[in-house]
C-alpha cells in the first residue's frame, strides 16, 4: 500500500500446483488460506478472494478470518508523486528535472517527415534508440502529418517503440482519435502533451485521460491566446487545475506547460516564463514542463542561447525539459546542473561522460554515457561499445553494425549489414562469429532481466532478416538445417506467444521448426513425429489445467515414439512438474530450448 492510490486486489492460488497420480493438486488448506489472507487484510488490501485451487471452503474461512478487519479505502492524496511508466521503467517527475528527447518529432525536420510519407519505421526507430542512448528518460512522439493517416501511425509507432525501447513515451498530438488509438495500445501510464484552457480542448482531452490515464501535459493558453505575462499563465494553470479536479484527474497528474516563446520577437518572453515556472512550483505547487529549443526561434548559434535558458529553466524549478539529447552543448549544461546541484554522486555521471573531454574540442554529448540519471536501454546489451564486425555506431544510428543491429532489434540495418559483410567474407563466418556471438548476448541480457520479452522477439526478427540474407547467398539458395525439431502448444491450451518465441530463436539457431500451433491433440503430434522421423518435441502449457494435456503427449510418445526427446516450458511449468510428467528437459525460457536443442543434435 506504500505507492498505490488505487484500490488493490488479491486473488491468490491455494499455493503452488503440483502433479499427485495424474491430476494437479493444491498444498494450502482452508485454515492455512485464511491465515494468510488474514495477514494480507491487515495491509490494507480492499478486496480478497482466491483463485486455483480454493474451494468454498476456503471463501468461507476466509470471509470469516478477515470479516472484523476494517477496510481502508485508498487515499489518493497520500501519494503526491507524478509517475510515469512504460512497460517495465517509472520515470518520477519531481525534484530531479526528467529529460524529454525531442527528435521524433515531423516539426523542422525533412529527413524525419520523408520518414513519415515513406513509412520508415526503421528511421523513427533509430532516432528513438539514439536519444535513449544519448540521455533520454522519456521519448516525446509526434507523427502528425496533414497527408498520412496519424492514428494509424501513432499506432504503429507506439507500438514499434515500446518492442525496441523501454523508456515511457510522451504521447504528442492534437488528434483526438490518434490520441485515443495510441492511448489504447500503450503499455504503462503515458504522458500526454496536451490539453489547454480552451473550453473544447478540455472537454475533448481530459475525458481520454480520465477514461485510459496519464500525466497530461497542460499548456497554458485558453480562448484569448496566450498571455504576455506570467500571471495570465499562471491564471490558466489555475483553471486547468480545476477541470482537472471536475473530471477527477489527480492535481498531481498534470503538468504544466509554461511556454517558451522566441526572445528574437519578443525580449521579455524568457524571464515571463521563467516567472511563471517559479511561481507554478512555489504558488500551485506543481510540475512544469517546457519545450526548450522554441526560446531561439530565428536566432544563430540556437543552441548557446538553449543551453543558457536550460539551465536558468532548471534553477527556477522546472520540472521536465523536451530538448534534443543528442545535441552535444545542450547536454553539457544538463549534465554540469545535476553535478552542481548535488543529483551526480560523486560528479560519477559528469565524469564519465566527459573524462576526456579537450578544451574547444567537438564533443558527441556522449552517446554510451547517458547520464543525468537516465536508465539505460533495455535492448542494450553491447550499445556504444565496439562489435566483432569493428563497427560503431554513429549518433543517429545509421551505421550500426552487424551486432549492434540485432541487439537493438533494427531488422533492415541487420540485412543491410549482412550484404555489406558479404563482400568480405562467407555466410557460415558471419553467422559464427557475428550472428550467433550477438544472439547470444541478447540470450544472457534476458536471462539476467536486462533485456525483456519485446526486445528480444525484435532481436530475434533482426537477426532472422539476417539469416534470410545469408541463405540467399549461399549456393541452391538456402542452407542445411542442423536439425528438426515439433513445437506445439498442447490441447486445450490457446496461449502461444511462448512457443513462437522458442521457434524465432530455434530458427535464427539453423534449426528447422514444425510448427503445429495450439491446442494440439496428443494424437496430432504424435503421428507428425513419426511420419517426418523427428527427434526432437517442443511442447508449452500455460495454463495448470492444460498439463495433463502435455502429460499424455509425452506418454503417448513414449509409447509410439520413444527416441524422441520431449522439451517442455510454459508459463507454468516447473522442473517438478517436468520431472513428474516425463519430459526430457525443462526449459526456462527460449535460450534454454536453444541450448538443449543444440546439445541433442551435436
Amino acid at each position: 500500500m506504500a505507492v498505490s492510490s488505487i484500490p488493490v486486489i488479491v486473488n491468490p492460488n491455494a499455493g503452488l500446483p503440483r502433479q499427485e497420480n495424474g491430476k494437479t493438486v493444491y498444498d494450502v488448506g482452508p485454515e492455512e488460506f485464511a491465515a494468510d489472507m488474514a495477514d494480507i487484510a491487515q495491509l490494507g488490501v480492499q478486496v480478497l478472494g482466491g483463485c486455483c485451487g480454493t474451494t468454498p471452503e476456503h471463501i468461507r474461512q476466509e470471509i470469516a478470518a478477515t470479516r472484523e478487519i476494517a477496510i481502508a479505502l485508498p487515499d489518493p492524496d497520500a501519494h503526491r508523486e507524478t509517475i510515469v511508466t512504460s512497460f517495465s521503467q517509472a520515470v518520477e517527475i519531481g525534484e530531479r528535472p526528467v529529460l524529454i528527447g525531442e527528435r521524433i518529432n515531423p516539426t523542422g525536420k525533412k529527413r524525419f517527415k520523408q520518414a513519415l510519407r515513406d513509412h520508415d519505421i526503421e528511421y523513427i526507430l533509430q532516432q528513438g534508440l539514439s536519444q535513449e542512448d544519448a540521455g533520454a528518460q522519456i521519448l516525446d512522439v509526434n507523427v502528425g502529418l496533414p497527408e498520412i493517416d496519424e492514428p494509424a501511425m501513432m499506432e504503429e509507432v507506439l507500438t514499434a517503440l515500446q518492442s525496441v525501447s523501454a523508456l515511457p513515451l510522451q504521447i504528442d498530438t492534437t488528434d483526438p482519435a490518434a490520441l485515443e488509438r495510441g492511448l489504447r495500445h500503450y503499455n504503462g501510464k503515458a504522458m500526454v502533451n496536451s490539453v489547454n484552457g480552451k473550453r473544447e480542448s478540455i472537454e475533448t482531452v481530459m475525458p481520454l485521460v480520465k477514461k485510459y490515464g496519464g500525466v497530461l501535459v497542460a499548456l497554458t493558453l485558453d480562448e484569448d491566446g496566450i498571455p504576455d505575462t506570467a500571471d495570465g499563465r499562471v491564471a490558466i494553470a489555475r483553471k486547468i487545475y480545476e477541470a482537472a479536479d471536475a473530471y477527477g484527474i489527480l492535481r498531481k497528474d498534470i503538468v504544466i506547460d509554461c511556454l517558451a516563446m522566441t526572445i528574437s520577437s519578443d525580449p521579455h518572453s524568457a524571464m515571463v516564463t521563467l516567472e511563471t515556472v517559479r511561481r507554478v512550483k512555489e504558488e500551485l505547487h506543481g510540475r512544469t514542463i517546457l519545450g526548450v529549443s522554441n526560446i531561439s526561434f530565428g536566432l544563430p548559434a540556437r543552441e548557446i542561447v538553449n543551453a543558457h535558458f536550460l539551465t536558468m529553466a532548471l534553477h527556477s524549478g522546472l520540472s521536465c525539459a523536451i530538448l534534443n539529447p543528442n545535441n552535444a552543448v545542450i547536454m553539457q549544461a544538463w549534465r554540469a546542473f545535476y553535478a552542481l546541484m548535488a543529483m551526480d554522486e560523486n560528479c560519477a555521471d559528469f565524469i564519465a561522460a566527459y573524462a576526456d573531454y579537450q578544451s574547444g574540442g567537438a564533443q558527441s554529448g556522449g552517446l554510451a554515457n547517458a547520464g543525468a540519471g537516465a536508465q539505460p536501454a533495455a535492448g542494450a546489451v553491447g550499445a556504444g561499445t565496439q562489435s566483432g564486425s569493428g563497427a560503431q555506431s554513429d549518433p543517429t544510428g545509421t551505421a550500426m553494425s552487424l551486432q549492434e543491429s540485432v541487439e537493438r532489434g533494427v531488422a533492415g540495418r541487420a540485412a543491410e549489414a549482412v550484404r555489406e559483410q558479404l563482400a568480405l567474407k562467407d555466410g557460415l563466418t558471419i553467422i559464427n562469429e557475428e550472428l550467433i556471438p550477438a544472439l547470444d548476448r541478447v540470450g544472457k541480457g534476458f536471462e539476467s532481466g536486462r533485456v525483456f520479452l519485446p526486445q528480444l522477439l525484435m532481436s530475434a526478427e533482426a537477426a532472422k532478416a539476417a539469416f534470410e540474407v545469408i541463405k540467399g547467398s549461399m549456393q541452391g539458395g538456402g542452407s542445411t538445417a542442423k536439425g528438426r525439431v515439433i513445437l506445439a502448444t498442447v490441447q486445450g491450451d490457446i496461449h502461444d506467444i511462448g512457443k513462437n518465441i522458442v521457434k524465432v530463436m530455434l530458427e535464427n539457431y539453423s534449426f528447422e521448426v514444425i510448427d503445429l500451433g495450439k491446442d494440439v491433440p496428443p494424437e496430432k503430434i504424435v503421428e507428425t513425429a513419426i511420419r517426418e522421423q523427428i527427434q526432437v518435441v517442443g511442447l508449452s502449457a500455460l495454463m495448470t489445467t492444460t498439463v495433463v494435456s502435455m502429460e499424455k503427449t509425452i506418454q503417448l510418445l513414449r509409447e509410439k515414439k520413444p527416441d524422441s526427446k520431449v522439451v517442455v516450458g510454459g508459463a507454468v511449468m516447473t522442473q517438478e512438474y517436468a520431472d513428474a510428467i516425463g519430459a526430457d528437459f525443462y526449459a526456462k525460457d527460449a535460450m534454454d530450448t536453444v541450448r538443449y536443442v543444440s546439445e541433442v543434435f551435436s
